[in-house]
């Protein structure tokens, strides 16, 4: 396979705005009157916030919401937007994109794993150009919590050894 870097991202808890219920840490959504919403099992937001309860001495189970799982970052803070539920883990820009406050928590990198097979053809070669492109870019500049600063580089194989494969 063929592992080129599109970005890291700001994952954090996102919260109403003016954060009324006061949350700074996933500790927090442990506390009596918190409901949460969920991302699905596998996706790694739901990872994520499994190994930080995990070392925050939580359980899911002790969480209200934690089973009520969406099937995307937008989806998950529309439901803090709504005031369905007090927090969700998501990606700032979401969190930015709908007016709500945004409590940091790391930065994950996000790579496009790609078959060697299909590498070459030219719609992939085409959207790894539009990485590089400096309309992309621009754009790009603009989105808080992303940073680019590796996006189309390869980071596996490396250049070299790709070459003399072929």
């Amino acid at each position: 396979p063929v592992l080129v870097n599109f970005c890291r991202r700001e994952q954090g808890l996102i919260v109403a705005k003016g954060n009324p219920k006061g949350i700074s840490s996933i500790s927090d959504l442990g506390q009596a009157g918190i409901k949460i919403a969920n991302r699905p099992d596998g996706t790694g937001t739901r990872l994520l916030l499994d190994r930080e309860l995990e070392k925050a001495g939580l359980k899911g189970t002790q969480i209200e919401g934690y089973k009520q799982e969406f099937r995307s970052h937008i989806d998950v803070a529309m439901e803090v937007l709504s005031g369905r539920v007090d927090a969700t883990l998501a990606i700032k820009p979401v969190a930015k994109l709908l007016g709500l406050d945004f409590v940091p928590l790391r930065w994950e990198r996000y790579d496009f794993l790609i078959s060697k097979e299909h590498f070459f053809e030219q719609g992939i070669q085409f959207f790894i150009g539009l990485l590089h492109g400096p309309q992309f870019r621009e754009i790009a500049k603009k989105l808080d919590g992303y940073d680019l600063s590796l996006c189309g580089k390869m980071v596996f194989p490396q250049q070299s050894k790709l070459n003399k494969e072929e």
